[in-house]
């Protein structure tokens, strides 16, 4: 289970009772779908390893284990829902007459399940994994399924549901992002959800699926894959390529989460944009005869992305004259012309990257700053949505690593409420599968307004980090 090759005292404490093979129910004809220009960067990238943390109610009828029948539902559910999200049963494979990697759906889909127990005293009880700030990384690892994709042909998607003490349930997904990005998974996990709560994978509110590369027209589409398969896995079918993207060192990278409630967030907007206000009336007052726009206020995204990179900077002791950057990706479903409906099943975004002068990032202006530079990568991806496209993972390897953080997911992910399986909300949802220093992931938290913040951060780095975050930091001289 988790990370092939990583054995700890966790996976051991681990038990698997059963594997089984989950197929779409009803059987429906496959397909092979080709990658797009927007999947193939992906290919060489570890799956997407997410781990939910239930605490099961009491069964009826006086059994006081609820696990079987949560698997049963989990099962016969995620089987109804493959029917219409075929290429996640699919395999991802190599087609070396024409070099295009595939999604083949044709043969015989289907997804591997993994039963699985923790063991009584195995320190793996729901509550504490539920509410621990600091991650338990071997229990989590041991809680989340392999999903080895290291030469294709390789499966797409693989699940694990785990008993744990304490009345849980651990439900892991391992996915290949090179099948489907953020918003394509949680719209999965809201129709699996949906078809064990209510019957159905298709909701007056969520439709179904479609993932029919044609519908993402980029000229020389085809063309532009091939080039960048070529440039990030040379040497397929062989995916893995170690020399140059080692993920083993993210294990030992401490990782924390924080969340924060609305009230914090509102003020910390108000914050930013009162330190703007403040700017543009000294600009004015400095230069009447030239008059100055007024800046867009800042939105969620933007106000935490520049509180966390401002908590970076910080962190890791950058000072005035080191670059750093920050790297985010932009959904591009409604940016492309035509735009792509939301139910596309595949990956539609880009890389963007903010830049700046680290010293600009510190003392009390510096979120302003932050969120200034955010901001301006954003315009720059509004103007032009392809801008740039195929070179952005080029661009990104050149990048100073150790002054590079990164934010993954939205706030407009309300992963609380999209996995609800019909025996309640999980206590709480992780992102397994965080590979850099530096790392952060917002998401929406479980109760209303609130974000949830997962950061994976050098361990000798992270109290300074959570000091800035949650407001306890001393001032900062600079600025």
């Amino acid at each position: 289970m988790g990370e092939a090759g990583v054995v700890t005292g966790a996976a051991a404490a681990v038990r698997v009772l059963a594997v089984s093979r989950v197929v779409p129910a009803p059987a429906v004809e496959g397909s092979v779908v080709k990658l797009s220009f927007f999947d193939t960067p992906w290919v060489v990238l570890p799956p997407i390893q997410r781990v939910f943390l239930y605490e099961l109610p009491v069964a009826g009828g006086g059994d006081d284990d609820e696990f079987p029948a949560a698997v049963r539902r989990l099962k016969d559910s995620l089987a109804a829902t493959l029917a219409l999200y075929i290429p996640l049963a699919g395999k991802l494979a190599y087609v070396s007459d024409t070099g295009d990697v595939v999604v083949d759906c044709a043969g015989d889909p289907g997804v591997t399940f993994v039963e699985a127990e923790a063991a009584d005293g195995s320190g793996m009880d729901v509550r504490g994994l539920a509410t621990d700030e600091a991650h338990d990384i071997p229990a989590f690892l041991a809680l989340v399924p392999p999903l080895d994709t290291r030469v294709l042909p390789a499966p797409v998607l693989s699940v694990q549901a785990t008993r744990l003490p304490g009345r849980g349930l651990a439900l892991g997904l391992s996915v290949h992002h090179a099948v489907a990005d953020g918003q394509a998974v949680w719209r999965f996990m809201g129709a699996w959800a949906a078809a064990a709560r209510e019957g159905s994978p298709v909701t007056k509110t969520l439709g179904a699926p479609h993932y029919d590369r044609e519908v993402v027209q980029i000229p020389n589409g085809d063309e532009f894959a091939r080039e960048m398969l070529r440039k990030v896995v040379p040497n397929l079918p062989v995916t893995k390529t170690a020399a140059d993207f080692d993920f083993s060192k993210r294990f030992r990278l401490a990782r924390r989460t924080f969340y924060l409630a609305d009230d914090d967030i509102r003020a910390l907007k108000r914050r930013i944009d009162a330190l703007a206000a403040a700017e543009e009336e000294n600009d004015a007052g400095s230069n009447a005869t030239t008059g100055t726009s007024k800046k867009k206020p800042v939105s969620t995204f933007v106000a935490l992305a520049a509180l966390g990179w401002t908590a970076f900077v910080r962190a890791k002791g950058l000072a005035a004259g080191d670059d750093t950057y920050l790297g985010f990706l932009a959904d591009l479903r409604a940016r492309l012309d035509p735009p792509v409906a939301d139910g596309y099943l595949g990956n539609c975004i880009k890389g963007c990257l903010a830049t700046a002068d680290a010293g600009d990032l510190l003392g009390v202006r510096g979120v302003l700053a932050a969120s200034r530079a955010i901001q301006a990568a954003v315009a720059e991806m509004e103007a032009a949505p392809m801008g740039g496209t195929e070179r952005w993972i080029e661009k990104m390897m050149t990048l100073p690593f150790e002054r590079l953080a990164n934010v993954a997911a939205s706030p407009r992910f309300r992963v609380y409420e999209a996995s609800d399986f019909g025996f309640g909300r999980p206590a709480r949802v992780e992102l397994v599968s965080m590979n850099h220093d530096g790392e952060m992931v917002l998401v929406g938290g479980r109760e209303d307004g609130e974000v949830q913040v997962s950061v994976s951060l050098d361990p000798a780095r992270m109290e300074e980090f959570k000091a800035h975050v949650l407001g306890t930091a001393p001032p900062s001289p600079a600025n």
